[in-house]
C-alpha cells in the first residue's frame, strides 16, 4: 500500500477529557485511525478503548511510544508530563501532537522542541481556535486594514470552575504540575489568538491573585500588554465569575471594532464599522455543552498532512510556544509588579 493510502495511526497518551475530543475528531478524518491508548490509570485507558474500539492498550505512555505500531503520538496528559512523553516519542521516531499548553514552563517547551528537532520529528501544539472561521475572519479583518489603525485590544475570560474541577484533577491546582491557573489553562487560548492577530507583545504588566478557590494557582489575573505600533492590550481572566460568560478577544481600530467570542471551538465573529451590517458575521453557539469537533479535526488533519508531505504544521512547536512565552512574562511581572519584556527570540534556532 502506498504511503499516501496507508492509514495514519495515532497512539494516545492520556485517556481523560481531551482524549474523548481527539478520538471524535480523528474519526472524522479520512485515512486516520486511533490505534492505541495509554494512561497513568490503566482502567481509564481500558475504558476509553472499550468505548471507542481502540485495538491496543498499553500500561504506560513510554511503552506505547516504544512498542505501538503508530505513526504519531498525541500527548494529552497534565502539563508537567508533556516533556517526558515527548522525549520518549521522539526517541522512538514517533511524530508528536501535544495539547495546550505545550509544556508547563518555557524551559520545558524548549527542551521538547529541541528533542523533536534532534530526532527529525514533526511536532505540533494544539490551538484549535485558530482553525475556526471566526478566528480567521478576525485575523484577516485586521491584516486587511478593515479596522483602520488598531489602538486597543482586550482579552476577557470570565469563566467559572466549581471546586470539583480541581478535586477531580488535583494537578490543575498545583503550580509545579499545571504551571499556573487561569492564565495557563483557560486564558491561554485567547492569548494565542491575540498574538496571532497582532504579533507578540513587547512587554507586559500583570497582577495575579487566588481569591475564591483553595488552590496554589491563580484564579484571577489582570494585565496590560504593549504591542508594536502603539497598540495597548487589556487582559482580565478569572475562573470565579458568576455568572460565567464566553471568553472573547476584541480589537478596536479608528474605523471599527472586531470581536470573537466563545469556547470549546464554538467561536463567533462580530464586526462593527458604523456602516450597514454586511450580513457576514459568524454567530457563536450560545451555550455549547460539547466541544466543537471541526476545529480539532482541521488542526489534526493539517498535522497529518505536514507529516506526510514533510512540511511544518501550521502550529508547530515554536508557534505553540509563543502563547506560553506571553503567559510566562505575565507571571514574572505579577511576581515583581513591574513591566517585563517579552522575549521575541524563537526557541531552539536550527544549529549551524
Amino acid at each position: 500500500m502506498s504511503e499516501a493510502r496507508r492509514p495514519f495511526r495515532f497512539g494516545l497518551i492520556g485517556a481523560g477529557v481531551a482524549a474523548e475530543i481527539h478520538v471524535a475528531a480523528m474519526r472524522t478524518i479520512a485515512g486516520v485511525e486511533v490505534h492505541a491508548v495509554a494512561d497513568a490509570a490503566p482502567e481509564r485507558a481500558r475504558a476509553l478503548a472499550s468505548r471507542h474500539g481502540i485495538p491496543e492498550v498499553y500500561e504506560s505512555g513510554d511503552a506505547l511510544a516504544e512498542r505501538a505500531a503508530v505513526d504519531a503520538v498525541a500527548v494529552l496528559t497534565p502539563h508537567h508530563l508533556h516533556l517526558p512523553y515527548v522525549r520518549a516519542a521522539a526517541r522512538a521516531g514517533r511524530h508528536v501532537l501535544v495539547e495546550k499548553a505545550i509544556a508547563h514552563t518555557v524551559a520545558a517547551a524548549d527542551e521538547l522542541i529541541e528533542a523533536c528537532r534532534a530526532h527529525g520529528i514533526t511536532l505540533a501544539g494544539i490551538f484549535q481556535n485558530r482553525f475556526t472561521p471566526a478566528a480567521r475572519r478576525l485575523r484577516d479583518t485586521v491584516a486587511n486594514g478593515g479596522l483602520g489603525r488598531v489602538f486597543l485590544a482586550a482579552v476577557t475570560v470570565n469563566e467559572y470552575r466549581a471546586p470539583s474541577y480541581f478535586l477531580t484533577s488535583p494537578w490543575r491546582g498545583r503550580k509545579a504540575e499545571a504551571g499556573g491557573g487561569v492564565l495557563m489553562i483557560q486564558a491561554i487560548h485567547m492569548i494565542d489568538l491575540l498574538h496571532w492577530v497582532l504579533g507578540m507583545p513587547r512587554r507586559v504588566l500583570a497582577e495575579t491573585h487566588t481569591v475564591v478557590h483553595d488552590v496554589e494557582v491563580e484564579d484571577l489575573a489582570v494585565g496590560l500588554l504593549e504591542f508594536e505600533g502603539g497598540v495597548t492590550g487589556v487582559l482580565q481572566a478569572t475562573t470565579a465569575a458568576v455568572p460565567a460568560e464566553p471568553p472573547s478577544v476584541e480589537i478596536r481600530g479608528d474605523r471599527g471594532t472586531a470581536r470573537v467570542s466563545g469556547s470549546w471551538g464554538h467561536l463567533g465573529f462580530e464586526l462593527s464599522t458604523g456602516a450597514p451590517a454586511s450580513g457576514q458575521d459568524i454567530p457563536a453557539e450560545s451555550d455549547p455543552t460539547e466541544p466543537a469537533v471541526e476545529p480539532y479535526a482541521a488542526q489534526i488533519a493539517d498535522f497529518v498532512a505536514a507529516v506526510r508531505h514533510g512540511r511544518p504544521p501550521v502550529v508547530d512547536g515554536v508557534e505553540a510556544r509563543k502563547a506560553l512565552v506571553v503567559v510566562d512574562a505575565l507571571y514574572r511581572s505579577a511576581g515583581t509588579r513591574e513591566w517585563v519584556t517579552v522575549d521575541p527570540v524563537p526557541s531552539a534556532a536550527p544549529r549551524r
